[in-house]
C-alpha cells in the first residue's frame, strides 16, 4: 500500500497559512504532509535606498539577490515545517513569473492526487481541478489562528461539498482573511513545463503523536462515489470557463495595445480624443456651449493643421486637464489645451473655464481666442517663456523688481475676480504652475477649470459674505485647509494660496513647508537667509513686511488673512512697487526671455 501523502499549497503569509497546515495535520493524522510552495521572483530590487528594476541592475547583484530570495524562502519553508512537530513532512518549491502557472505545473510534476488550496478564488481552483488526476481536498476561504484540536472534529465530506472538504464553519466565522493564497500575477498566459526544484533539506521528523494508521471512517468511504462524479462535473465546468477565459485575455491584450499605441503617439492620442468627443456630443453628453461673438470655434481639422497634426515637436505642456501644443491659427501663435478623455478634469471644467475666460477681460489674465467644440479645445495667446515656476526652479534668474512687479500683477488679477458682481469669482487653484509669462515676463493667470462663481450678499453693517460649499479641490501646498476640511470655498481660500505664492517668489523655495521655514528666519531676526540672493539687493526692510503679511495669508483663521481687495492692507507690496519703478536706483529695468521646452 503506498504511503498516504495530503499536499498542501503554502504561501508567505505564515499566520494565514497556519490555519491550513494545523487543519491538515488534524483532517488527516497518518499522512505524510508535502508542502508545495512556488516562488514568484521579485521584478524589482533594493538599490542605493530605492527600487531599481531587476533586469538592469548589475549580473552580480541580482545573484545576490536572488540568492537572499532563496534563503528566506527555505526558513520560511523551515517555519511551516515546525508546525507540524514530530509529523513527517517533505517539501517542493520551483520559481515561476506565474504562481498559478507554477502550482499547475507541480501539480503534474509531482502527480499530486490531494492538495490542499487557501484559495477563495473559484477561477482558480476549477483550473487546478482540471489539472488533478483525482480529487482534491478544499479548505475554503479560511485565514489564520485556531487549532489542530478544533479542528479534528471535521471527519467526512459533506453532500453538497463538490469533492471539497472544508473546516468546520464556527472556525472560520472567528477569523478575518484576505483572498486566496494563489496571486494571479506575472505572465499573462499560463507557462508551460518549468524546472522543478525539489528542496530536500527540510528535516524529516518521524510520526510519534499519532498511533498506528488505522481504517478510513465508513463515512468518508460511502461519499468516494459521490465525490468523483461531483468532481467530473466540476472539470467540465472548469474546460468551459478555461475558454471563456482565453476569449477575455485576447480581448483584453487587443485593448492593451490600443492603449499602448495612443499613449506612444500623440497624434493617434488626440485623434482618438476627438472621435471619442464626436461621439459624445453626437449623443448630447457634451451639450452645445452658448459663446460670445468674440470667441471663435475651429474644426479639429483646423486645429490639427495648426498644430502640424499635433507634432510632438510642438507640445509645450501637459496637465489634469490634457495636452497642451503650440501652434499657428490665422497667422497668430497660439497655445491650444485638449481635452484628455480619461483625465481628472473633463466636460464641467472645459464648460466652467469657456463660462468663466469668455466673460473676463483683464491685462494679466490669459486670454480665450477660440474653441473647439469637437474635441473640448481650449485656444488661447501663446505666452512663450512658461510658467513662473519653470523660471524660479531652472534660472532663477527674475530681478527682485520683476518679482516684485509679477506679484503685484496677480494681485490684480485676484482682486478683479473678487469684485466681480453679483457672482464673484474663486479662482480655486493658484499657485506658480498657473501663471504664465509673456516675452517681457508680464504674467497672465491662467487655468480657470476649477474656478467657481460665487453669489455675493451684502449684509447690513458688515462686509459682502461669500461662501460656496464644494468638493475640496486644488493642489497640495496650495490648498486652503480649511475648505479641504469644511468644504467652504471663500475668497480667502485665494488668499491662502497667494500667500503661498508670495513665500516662493521671494524666497525662491518651493518646499510645502516653506511658512514654517519663513516664520523661523522672521523669529531669529534673519529675514536675509531666506531672500533669494539671486534676485539682487532686496530692500528687506520692506521684503520683511511683505513676507509677514504672506506668512497672515496662509493663517489658519481666515479672519486674519487680508482681503486681496483692500489696498491698505497691501500697502508693503505697493511701496516695493514703487521701489521697483524709481528712476533713481542705478539698476535699470530688465526683462528676460525664457522659452519653454
Amino acid at each position: 500500500m503506498d504511503e498516504e501523502e495530503i499536499h498542501i499549497a503554502v504561501g508567505k503569509n505564515f499566520r494565514k497559512e497556519k490555519a491550513n497546515i494545523l487543519w491538515a495535520a488534524a483532517r488527516f493524522p497518518r499522512a505524510t504532509i508535502v508542502l508545495v510552495h512556488v516562488h514568484w521572483p521579485s521584478k524589482w530590487m533594493p538599490f542605493m535606498g530605492g527600487k531599481v528594476l531587476y533586469k538592469f541592475a548589475d549580473e552580480k547583484e541580482k545573484e545576490m539577490h536572488r540568492a537572499k530570495e532563496t534563503d528566506a524562502m527555505v526558513k520560511m519553508l523551515s517555519q511551516y515545517k515546525n508546525l507540524c512537530g514530530s509529523r513527517k513532512v517533505r517539501a517542493h518549491y520551483l520559481s515561476h513569473d506565474d504562481v498559478l502557472a507554477g502550482v499547475v505545473n507541480l501539480i503534474k510534476k509531482l502527480k499530486i492526487k490531494r492538495i490542499i488550496i487557501g484559495s477563495s478564488n473559484k477561477f482558480m481552483d476549477e483550473i487546478i481541478l482540471k489539472c488533478s488526476n483525482d480529487h482534491l481536498e478544499h479548505t475554503g476561504s479560511i485565514g489564520y489562528g485556531g487549532s489542530a484540536e478544533s479542528l479534528a472534529s471535521v471527519h467526512e465530506l459533506s453532500d453538497d461539498s463538490n469533492g471539497y472538504t472544508t473546516p468546520p464553519s464556527d472556525f472560520a466565522d472567528e477569523i478575518m482573511y484576505d483572498d486566496g493564497v494563489i496571486q494571479m500575477d506575472g505572465a499573462d498566459e499560463l507557462a508551460t513545463e518549468t524546472e522543478t526544484k525539489d528542496e530536500e533539506s527540510i528535516e524529516t521528523g518521524e510520526l510519534n503523536s499519532y498511533e498506528e494508521e488505522g481504517e478510513h471512517s465508513s463515512g468518508e468511504t460511502a461519499h468516494r462515489t459521490d465525490e468523483i462524479q461531483s468532481f467530473r462535473s466540476t472539470t467540465e465546468r472548469a474546460e468551459e470557463l478555461m475558454e471563456e477565459i482565453d476569449k477575455l485575455q485576447r480581448k483584453l491584450k487587443e485593448l492593451q495595445e490600443e492603449d499602448d499605441r495612443s499613449i506612444l503617439s500623440p497624434r493617434q492620442k488626440a485623434a482618438a480624443a476627438s472621435l471619442k468627443k464626436e461621439k459624445r456630443l453626437s449623443t448630447g453628453r457634451y451639450p452645445e456651449l452658448q459663446l460670445p461673438q468674440h470667441i471663435s470655434r475651429f474644426s479639429m481639422s483646423m486645429i490639427s493643421k495648426a498644430t502640424g497634426n499635433f507634432c510632438s515637436g510642438n507640445l509645450i505642456g501637459e496637465g489634469g486637464y490634457g495636452p497642451v501644443y503650440k501652434g499657428k491659427l490665422g497667422g497668430v501663435a497660439v497655445a491650444i489645451k485638449l481635452l484628455r478623455p480619461h483625465g481628472r478634469q473633463g466636460f464641467p471644467e472645459y464648460k466652467q473655464e469657456v463660462v468663466v475666460l469668455s466673460r473676463m477681460e483683464h491685462p494679466h489674465i490669459v486670454r480665450l481666442m477660440g474653441v473647439c467644440p469637437e474635441s473640448c479645445g481650449l485656444v488661447y495667446e501663446h505666452l512663450p517663456n512658461g510658467t513662473l515656476l519653470d523660471i524660479l526652479s531652472n534660472s532663477k534668474s527674475l530681478s527682485w523688481k520683476d518679482r516684485v512687479r509679477i506679484l503685484g500683477e496677480q494681485r490684480s488679477a485676484l482682486a478683479y475676480l473678487h469684485s466681480c458682481r453679483p457672482h464673484a469669482i474663486i479662482h480655486a487653484d493658484l499657485k506658480l504652475t498657473n501663471i504664465l509669462l509673456d516675452a517681457a515676463n508680464s504674467s497672465r493667470l491662467g487655468d480657470f477649470g476649477t474656478a467657481r462663481a460665487v453669489h455675493v450678499k451684502p449684509l447690513q453693517d458688515q462686509a459682502d459674505t461669500i461662501c460656496r460649499r464644494t468638493n475640496p479641490m486644488g493642489t497640495t501646498g496650495y490648498m486652503d485647509p480649511v475648505f479641504f476640511v469644511t468644504g467652504e470655498l471663500t475668497a480667502e481660500s485665494d488668499v491662502y494660496a497667494f500667500g503661498v505664492v508670495v513665500l516662493q517668489v521671494l524666497t525662491g523655495l518651493l518646499d510645502l513647508n516653506i511658512a514654517d521655514q519663513v516664520r523661523e528666519a522672521l523669529k531669529m531676526d534673519a529675514v536675509h537667509s531666506v531672500l533669494d540672493a539671486s534676485a539682487g539687493s532686496w530692500p528687506e526692510v520692506q521684503a520683511e513686511k511683505l513676507l509677514r503679511l504672506a506668512l497672515r495669508c496662509c493663517s489658519l483663521e481666515r479672519k486674519r488673512r487680508p482681503a486681496i481687495t483692500c489696498d491698505a492692507e497691501w500697502r508693503s507690496l505697493d511701496i516695493m512697487l514703487r521701489m521697483a519703478n524709481s528712476p533713481s536706483k542705478s539698476r535699470k529695468w530688465t526683462s528676460i526671455s525664457i522659452h519653454a521646452t
